[in-house]
């Protein structure tokens, strides 16, 4: 059976294509009566009609069509981008995912064409110190946009979802401090530096804060940092994981900002004679299928990202009319799952 139309809905239901497009394609379904407008509905869904996307977007003055930025297409943001795919098609909405890969001028692209009226509204995945400036213009104009942020602002956007990973990193260093160890090294990305030139990043700030009056200490010289645009990352990894270990022989604790990463780590790790678990901790970050299949499974910290998107999707479609939300700043905790890599075990 082919496409139904609105002429066949019509020639059914005895009304003008008129009267049915008012009904299945506009916002003023209002000006039909409740009756006539609930036969037109009942042989719609009889027929199997599905409304005409282009047409409602002619006649609304909207796309459909939502923007999404993102650093990069890791697993940790293509998580985000299927619930929310997922979320904004059942909405009839389409989803376009950009990667901005640190670059200013593709992030700013992407909001020159929300801001032309491309898309109807934009989601920015990460939110922070280096890219506010992009959307102060979508913000002001009052077009529909969303963000994702963890950065301690001195300043808040009215739709933003800040998720606070202060609690988890502070219970995970009360944790390793309990298990009885010492020496913390780190394996960062450079898209937490919002200014690379000063090596400054709010990641490295926040770790300094909480390991503060522990026993606990970060050794400088174990401070991993991996350029996003390397060659083969975790080859990269790999090798500078390694290096660490033969020039830092004290460190004891490896945290792992990227889950990505564990499998390069964990072989560094192995060829270097330490026992995760034993003699060595592992922790890491993001929630992902591969590390159900580490041995020893490993502890991270996680953010609950189906709520998350789900929160996101809810502020975009109450700013589009398309649902109810009650809007304004709001703050989700990010999680910590304690496995094997980071409890002392016995020697066998």
């Amino acid at each position: 059976m082919g496409t139904v139309t609105l002429r066949q809905v019509a020639e059914l239901t005895g009304k003008s294509e008129a009267t049915v497009s008012l009904v299945l394609n506009s916002r003023q379904f209002h000006r039909v009566s409740p009756r006539t407008r609930a036969m037109i509905q009942r042989v719609a869904a009889e027929l199997g009609y599905v409304p005409n996307m282009q047409a409602q977007a002619l006649v609304k003055g909207k796309t459909r069509s939502i923007a999404i930025t993102a650093i990069g297409m890791t697993p940790f943001y293509n998580e985000y981008i299927r619930r929310l795919t997922h979320l904004f098609e059942a909405r009839h909405y389409n989803v376009f995912a950009f990667e901005t890969m640190l670059s200013p001028e593709r992030e700013k692209q992407v909001v020159t064409w929300v801001s032309q009226g491309l898309f109807d509204g934009c989601i920015c995945l990460e939110y922070n110190y280096s890219n506010r400036d992009f959307y102060e213009g979508l913000v002001r104009s009052g077009t529909p946009h969303v963000f994702r942020g963890w950065n301690a602002l001195e300043f808040y956007p009215e739709h933003m979802i800040r998720v606070d990973y202060r609690s988890a990193i502070s219970d995970l260093f009360a944790h390793l401090e309990e298990q009885g160890y010492r020496r913390l090294s780190v394996i960062i990305d450079s898209s937490s530096y919002f200014v690379e030139e000063d090596a400054f990043s709010v990641r490295k700030s926040l770790y300094y804060e909480l390991i503060h009056n522990r026993r606990l200490v970060i050794d400088p010289e174990a401070w991993i940092t991996v350029p996003i645009d390397v060659e083969n990352h975790l080859r990269y990894c790999y090798e500078k994981t390694r290096e660490m270990l033969t020039l830092c022989p004290d460190v004891d604790v490896l945290i792992v900002q990227s889950a990505s990463e564990i499998p390069a780590v964990y072989k560094a790790i192995a060829e270097s004679g330490r026992r995760i678990g034993i003699d060595f901790a592992v922790a890491t970050f993001d929630r992902i299928p591969m590390l159900d299949y580490m041995t020893p499974p490993v502890s991270y910290i996680y953010e609950p990202s189906e709520m998350v998107a789900d929160i996101i999707a809810g502020e975009m479609l109450a700013q589009l009319h398309e649902s109810h939300s009650p809007g304004g700043e709001c703050k989700v905790k990010a999680l910590l799952a304690l496995n094997a890599s980071t409890r002392r075990q016995s020697e066998r």
